[in-house]
């Protein structure tokens, strides 16, 4: 599991929510890791270039360690924590840096609620979801730590089911054990709702969704995330699960904006899954 954090108290709050998921997860190793060239929890401000290098270097490393001293007693017994800081930009270096630390989950957190914020789509943040080819879990302030996830919506617009990654989003269905809600939220319309392939997609998914019997839900609504969050909100879900575009334009499971917006909204974690290419 890799871990990015700014020092702030909204990275050390995905931090502190992460390293509950150990067990669960079967994690052995954590990287804790933080890139000084670049700000990864929903902001794009530059360092101060005033000291050199191996200061800042230094410092970082310092601050990883007060770091690690806070999380030391939420890890899991046999759990490996390694201290990284490194001078790469983020996110253009993340598959690199996941290749090399041999990472199957990534964790980052979102603080920035601001107006602009929510409008800045340019954002790390957003980067991260459409950069990394890795799970990215997005841990909002406001996340509740110690909670079970008990609830799990998977969020879908049912137009392809090819790039499902199904083995990533069975491994964490198995390890979660939560009760599953497919959501759909389309725009109301008078005709008929779903065209055959949207009927192809929702066979697709029952065949691969099945044995964990979920439940399915097609909801109205003219805010897809509005919507989707007040669902969540009514069933006291702890965890939504979407998969954001693939590289190809046309080749969509779930459209980045809204994925981008969940995150920015949500208040509880939000479980990007790369699309199949």
């Amino acid at each position: 599991m890799l871990i990015l954090t700014d020092f702030s108290e909204a990275s050390f709050r995905a931090a502190e929510y992460s390293c509950q998921l150990t067990g669960l997860l079967q994690i052995r190793r954590i990287v804790l890791y933080h890139a000084y060239q670049t700000i990864v929890a929903a902001t794009d401000l530059p360092v101060s270039p005033v000291k050199n290098s191996r200061q800042i270097y230094m410092e970082c490393m310092e601050s990883l360690g007060l770091l690690h001293d806070r999380l030391l007693s939420m890890l899991e017994s046999g759990v490996k924590v390694d201290l990284v800081a490194d001078e790469i930009f983020l996110p253009e270096g993340i598959n690199q840096l996941c290749r090399q630390e041999e990472i199957d989950l990534i964790v980052m957190g979102m603080s920035g609620k601001s107006r602009l914020e929510k409008l800045a789509m340019g954002s790390t943040t957003a980067r991260m979801m459409e950069t990394c080819r890795l799970p990215l879990l997005i841990v909002p302030r406001e996340a509740i730590i110690g909670r079970r996830i008990k609830t799990l919506v998977f969020a879908t617009d049912l137009k392809s089911i090819s790039t499902l990654p199904v083995a990533q989003l069975h491994a964490f269905l198995d390890a979660f054990k939560a009760d599953v809600c497919v959501v759909n939220v389309e725009t109301p319309v008078e005709e008929a709702k779903y065209s055959p392939e949207a009927k192809e997609v929702i066979t697709g998914l029952h065949q691969f969704l099945d044995k964990y019997n979920p439940a399915f839900y097609y909801i109205e609504g003219d805010d897809v995330v509005k919507s989707l969050l007040v669902f969540a909100g009514g069933h006291k879900a702890s965890l939504i699960v979407a998969v954001p575009k693939t590289h190809s334009f046309f080749s969509t499971i779930f459209h980045k904006s809204v994925c981008k917006k969940l995150a920015y909204n949500s208040p509880i974690p939000f479980l990007a899954l790369p699309a199949l290419q």
